[in-house]
C-alpha cells in the first residue's frame, strides 16, 4: 500500500467487513441459528467477545514486537482464515432458512410485513432505547480519565479503573449466564438498563469523592456489559424474530450518528467552572429516557400477546 487511494480503499473494505461481523449482524445470525434459545447463545457470544481485547491486544503487541506490523497482520489474517472461517462453516451449516416459532404455523405477529414492524410502537420505542443508550455509552469512554480525575481519584486509580471496565463487563455477562434463569426474563430486561443511570447518578452525587466514582465504574461496567444482551435480544423478543436482521439494520445509521455526536457534545458541554456536571446531567436524562422507552416497548408488546 503506497498511495492514498489504496489506503482509503483498504479502510473501506475493512469497514464493509466490520459492518457484517460486529455484534448487530452477529446477533441476527445467532437469533436465526439458535431460534429456540437465542438469548442464551447471545450471552455466551458476548461473554467470549468481552475477552477479545484481553487476549488479542497483548497478542498483537507481541506479534508486532517479534515480527513487525506487516507480518503481524499476516498472522492475524491467517487466524481468521484457519480458525474463524471453519468455525463459522461448522456452526452455521444447519441454520434454518427462516425463523419458525414453536408450533406448526407461524403466529400472526410473525407473518406481518417488515413495513408493519418498522411502523410499530414497540420497534420505535426500542429504537429510542437503543439509540439513546448508544449515545450515553459512547460519550463516556472518551472522557473517562478526565471524569475520574475530576472525581478526586489518585492518578493510579484513574488509569486502573477504566482498564478494569472490560473485566467488569465480562463479569456482568458471566453473572447473567449463570443466574438469569432464576429471574423473570422481562424483569431482567427492565432492571439491567437501570444500572447505567444509577451509575451516572452516583457520579453526580459524589462529585469530588473517589469512592462514589468507584461505585459509578462498578455500576456502569456491569450495566454496559449486560445491556449488550438486552439490546441484542429486545427486537427478537418484543417485535419480530423473522425480521430481526432488517429491523436491527434500520437502527444502524441512527446508532452510528449517536456514537459520533455524543463524545463531541460531552466535550463541548465541559467548562472550567462546572467541569462535566452539565454533560453528565444530560447523559443522565438521556439514560432515563432510554430506560423509559424500553419499558414502554415491553409493555406494548406484552399487552398484544396477552
Amino acid at each position: 500500500m503506497t498511495t492514498i487511494t489504496a489506503f482509503y480503499a483498504v479502510w473501506i473494505w475493512l469497514g464493509l467487513g466490520l459492518a457484517g461481523t460486529l455484534y448487530s449482524p452477529a446477533f441476527a445470525v445467532v437469533t436465526r441459528r439458535f431460534a429456540q434459545d437465542f438469548r442464551r447463545a447471545i450471552i455466551t457470544m458476548t461473554f467470549l467477545g468481552g475477552l477479545a481485547s484481553t487476549v488479542f491486544i497483548p497478542l498483537t503487541s507481541w506479534l508486532i514486537h517479534a515480527l513487525g506490523w506487516r507480518h503481524a497482520l499476516w498472522v492475524l489474517a491467517a487466524i481468521q482464515v484457519v480458525v474463524c472461517v471453519p468455525l463459522h462453516a461448522h456452526w452455521l451449516k444447519h441454520a434454518p432458512r427462516r425463523v419458525q416459532p414453536p408450533g406448526e404455523q407461524a403466529s400472526a405477529a410473525q407473518q406481518r410485513s417488515l413495513g408493519h414492524h418498522l411502523r410499530s410502537g414497540p420497534f420505535l420505542m426500542i429504537g429510542v432505547f437503543v439509540v439513546l443508550m448508544a449515545a450515553v455509552t459512547s460519550a463516556l469512554p472518551a472522557h473517562m480519565i478526565s471524569l475520574l480525575r475530576e472525581s478526586g481519584l489518585g492518578e493510579a486509580w484513574v488509569i486502573v479503573i477504566p482498564a478494569s471496565i472490560g473485566a467488569i463487563q465480562v463479569a456482568g455477562r458471566l453473572l447473567l449466564f449463570f443466574f438469569e434463569h432464576r429471574f423473570d426474563l422481562h424483569l431482567a430486561n427492565r432492571l439491567i438498563p437501570c444500572l447505567i443511570p444509577l451509575g451516572l447518578a452516583a457520579l453526580l452525587a459524589g462529585s469530588g469523592h473517589g469512592p462514589m466514582a468507584m461505585v459509578f465504574v462498578l455500576l456502569y461496567g456491569l450495566g454496559n456489559g449486560m445491556i449488550t444482551i438486552v439490546k441484542g435480544t429486545a427486537i427478537a423478543q418484543y417485535v419480530s424474530r423473522t425480521h430481526v436482521a432488517s429491523l436491527n439494520g434500520a437502527l444502524g445509521i441512527p446508532q452510528a450518528a449517536a456514537r459520533a455526536v455524543a463524545p463531541l457534545t460531552l466535550g463541548i458541554l465541559w467548562s472550567r467552572e462546572a467541569g462535566y456536571t452539565h454533560g453528565l446531567w444530560l447523559l443522565l436524562v438521556l439514560a432515563m429516557a432510554a430506560v423509559a422507552a424500553l419499558w414502554i416497548a415491553q409493555r406494548m408488546a406484552l399487552r398484544v400477546t396477552d
